[in-house]
């Protein structure tokens, strides 16, 4: 049997208003242990994935364009105004389906690491395609990063702890589903992270301009292959460049100064995606 109608909430003021607005904020993001995404497709996405969505706020058309997704729910509805839900929206045309979800360590697909520990995660066989993002700030590239790893088939993600949010709304938007799906790792400390990988095999290339790097098609790729891309603005600390067994670069052509971080991290991964 249908769900009743839930009743329609008009007040900016509402208190679950508030709270899913408060949301757009990394701190109460993490205070409230909850993050959101919004449009049919996510929703469907995160459905898919096995996302643990605890509410839905509609507007009254979506309520109505949407109707099967609120025939026998298993998350509460919450029915708002235009004018309502434009305070909790983050998109310039909005759909009217807001969700309101748990946070992904909680299927297992998001891992902290603790550097004070042993509890880097276990490398199943030598052979996973890996990428690394260190001090990588901007949320859109980080979400088309994610994207681009999830559609070439990469198993895991590892980011340094200053890497945008991956819950940001920018970076929500541009990964689309794929950040319901992609194993991702953050660590303090991506050089123990790299050490972690090369004592398991892994063959570890900087992406940085050094005296001693060399054009990327001419590094072997290998299963063993990971490449490490830097921040948008600065590349990698020395730290992180010493860590790996070598550098590349990607040729360019001539008076060209340097590439978007998605695009340079797109290019390292087809290389390895090839293999």
């Amino acid at each position: 049997m249908d769900r009743k109608r839930p009743s329609l909430i008009t007040s900016r003021a509402n208190p679950l208003v508030t709270e899913a607005a408060k949301l757009q904020d990394k701190k109460y993001r993490r205070e409230m242990n909850r993050f959101f995404f919004e449009g049919y497709k996510l929703f469907e996405e995160a459905r898919a994935a096995g996302v643990s969505i605890e509410r839905v706020y509609a507007t009254e058309a979506a309520y109505a364009k949407y109707a099967e997704l609120f025939a026998e729910p298993d998350f509460d509805v919450i029915l708002l105004s235009e004018d309502a839900y434009r305070k909790i929206s983050a998109e310039n045309a909005p759909q009217g389906i807001f969700c309101f979800a748990k946070p992904l360590d909680n299927l297992n697909f998001y891992h902290i690491i603790d550097i004070g520990g042993s509890q880097f995660p276990a490398i199943i066989n030598g052979e996973e395609k890996i990428l690394i993002c260190d001090g990588m700030r901007d949320p859109g590239n980080l979400g088309t990063v994610i994207r681009t790893a999830n559609a070439l088939g990469f198993d895991r993600l590892v980011l340094s702890a200053d890497c945008a949010d991956v819950y940001n709304p920018k970076t929500v938007r541009a990964a689309m589903g794929a950040l319901f799906r992609l194993k991702m790792d953050i660590t303090d400390s991506i050089p123990a992270y790299i050490a972690h990988l090369r004592k398991n095999g892994y063959d570890v290339h900087a992406a940085a301009l050094t005296d001693d790097a060399v054009p990327l098609d001419t590094v072997p790729v290998t299963k063993q292959t990971v490449f490490v891309i830097g921040n948008e603005g600065h590349g990698l600390s020395e730290e992180t460049v010493s860590a790996c067994g070598g550098a590349v670069i990607i040729p360019m052509a001539e008076g060209a100064e340097s590439l978007n971080a998605a695009i340079c991290a797109a290019l390292l991964m087809w290389e390895r995606a090839k293999i």
